[in-house]
């Protein structure tokens, strides 16, 4: 589809990234020199931005709205459409974009709809605003978010495979502002050839597969044309363009284009030295991030292309002013305020039984990442440290003897979990035991046993079918070989962790953690709701990386 308006304007956008800075070249001695370099100078990719434990897309880009809603000193009861362009919503449902109107503090009257679109989201984005507008009267305004996320998975993270996967790809959220002004020319086409719709592709709860060669032979054959035959066809030469800007796939395709299509290097703008692969947000942020080239000018026009998933691609040719191009802003904020609580585990509870150790503060940890509703019972202060570490701030705290802590307990649990290493079998039998007797424990309660190997398994066997013959309920053990447990993650949103543990050449000893909290979380959860008097052993011999 191709057209013209003459009345689109292109009032003003804005970006936002994380602070967290991935350098890749940091990773030459976990790969070696020859590897990291090669790939570098070929994706032009040397650092990106990285989203920590808790923000989301939609803080990225209230940001950058934000900023451009103050700088063009818009009223925020005239924003009529409000469109978000992203891959990884807040929600599956609703459209967060619906959230995000509320949270922008947008008039009841704003249409806010999602948009499933990745690297071309922007420029589709524009064109479908365009379009919507042309029924509205002079001076009505829309507001385009683009963006999508890579946040540094937990555990998955010290896996070889998964940072060379992650080392192209950065958070970015954008923020642009549309008004319907006459003498502001906009022309476009747009093109999907659904033939590759496959070529990169993501089923819920799997991983993102891509057909790479199919993708790359996209870009530089059918782009390449698609850009030269706009040109004709919308009668502008090269020399009307003073920029063009497309999505930062990476260098490789990048100067194939450019070299197909003959543009001078010097009016091709890039990013992806800096912020990667940010998906939508890529043509937004590299206009943000070449701002300086604009000053002096009253005006800049460019022609923008976004292609990639699907297979789609939108091209655009637009004004825009240099004074309403925003720097981009650094930002690690996140809206926890009206956030409900949910997660795989959400629906499960948890009592944590005395949780001195590491090992258990990280079980607690990733307990309450997946959601669950845990409950401590223990010392006053190590509860209180254990609990501020936590997201879901709505946990219970059991002080003193199990006795006087069951008379504020109110609920059954679906799992109690202990640390052998803390607590003697006889203490553990007689706290199940009293705990069954107070019917506190749900029918299929299980009794979760953290142990070290040198305990034995027949011991842990032998104990595991005590608790169930005398307390009626299941019992289930993890078993590691505590060497094999000296490096733990940071808390909360640091990343420290990663520049410490991952670059000492040894993430199969820190992702040895994640396997066990991985084991506790799988117990806890119905999935094993019917599995009684089983030890899973925590590997300490196999080598799981490449």
């Amino acid at each position: 589809m191709k057209g013209r308006y003459s009345n689109i304007k292109i009032a003003g956008m804005a970006s936002a990234v994380p602070s967290y800075v991935m350098d890749n070249m940091d990773y030459v001695d976990l790969f070696g020199k020859r590897r990291v370099v090669k790939q570098a100078k070929m994706t032009g990719v040397y650092r990106h931005r990285l989203s920590r434990r808790y923000q989301k897309i939609s803080d990225l880009c209230i940001c950058a709205a934000g900023k451009v809603i103050e700088h063009l000193k818009w009223d925020k009861k005239e924003i009529k459409i409000l469109l978000f362009g992203t891959q990884t919503a807040d929600y599956e449902i609703p459209s967060t974009s619906i959230d995000i109107s509320s949270r922008l503090g947008l008039g009841k009257d704003c249409m806010a709809f999602d948009i499933n679109l990745g690297c071309s989201a922007y420029d589709l984005g524009i064109q479908t605003i365009a379009g919507m507008l042309q029924s509205q009267p002079d001076g009505a305004k829309a507001l385009l978010l683009v963006g999508d996320l890579v946040r540094i998975p937990p555990g998955g993270v010290t896996q070889k495979q998964n940072i060379i996967n992650i080392m192209m790809f950065g958070s970015g959220g954008s923020a642009i502002g549309i008004e319907k002004q006459p003498g502001n020319h906009f022309a476009f086409c747009n093109f999907s050839d659904g033939t590759g719709w496959d070529a990169i592709l993501k089923y819920k709860r799997t991983s993102t597969m891509m057909k790479g060669n199919v993708v790359f032979e996209y870009a530089i054959n059918d782009v390449a044309e698609n850009l030269m035959n706009f040109e004709k066809e919308i009668n502008i030469s090269g020399g009307a363009i003073d920029y063009y800007c497309f999505h930062q796939a990476q260098k490789l395709i990048l100067d194939s284009i450019a070299d197909t299509c003959r543009l001078p290097q010097e009016k091709v703008l890039t990013s992806y030295e800096e912020y990667g692969n940010t998906s939508g947000a890529s043509v937004p942020i590299t206009i943000c991030h070449n701002g300086d080239k604009f000053l002096g000018k009253e005006t800049v026009n460019i022609c923008s292309c976004g292609f990639g998933v699907g297979l789609s691609m939108g091209i655009s040719f637009y004004q825009i002013e240099p004074r309403n191009i925003l720097p981009i802003v650094e930002t690690d904020e996140h809206y926890d305020e009206h956030i409900k609580h949910y997660g795989s585990l959400y629906r499960r509870r948890a009592l944590l039984m005395s949780p001195c150790t590491e090992i258990c503060k990280l079980i607690g940890r990733e307990l309450d990442r997946s959601g669950c509703n845990i409950s401590l019972y223990g010392d006053g202060n190590t509860l209180e440290e254990l609990k501020s570490q936590f997201f879901w701030k709505d946990c219970d705290l059991f002080l003193g003897n199990i006795e006087k802590a069951a008379e504020d307990i109110s609920r059954k649990y679906d799992a109690i979990i202990f640390d052998m290493e803390n607590e003697s079998g006889e203490k553990i039998l007689e706290q199940v035991s009293f705990l069954k007797e107070k019917e506190m424990l749900s029918d299929t309660c299980n009794v979760i046993l953290v142990s070290s190997e040198e305990k034995g398994e027949s011991v842990l066997r032998e104990f595991m079918q005590t608790i169930s013959e005398q307390c009626k309920c299941r019992a289930n053990a993890v078993a590691y070989v505590p060497e094999s447990f000296n490096l733990f993650p940071d808390i909360g949103d640091s990343t420290e962790w990663i520049d410490r543990h991952i670059r000492s050449l040894e993430p199969q000893k820190l992702s040895r953690p994640f396997f066990l909290t991985n084991a506790i979380e799988c117990l806890v959860s119905t999935k094993f709701a019917a599995v009684s008097q089983s030890v899973i052993h925590i590997s300490d011999t196999v080598e799981h990386f490449i």
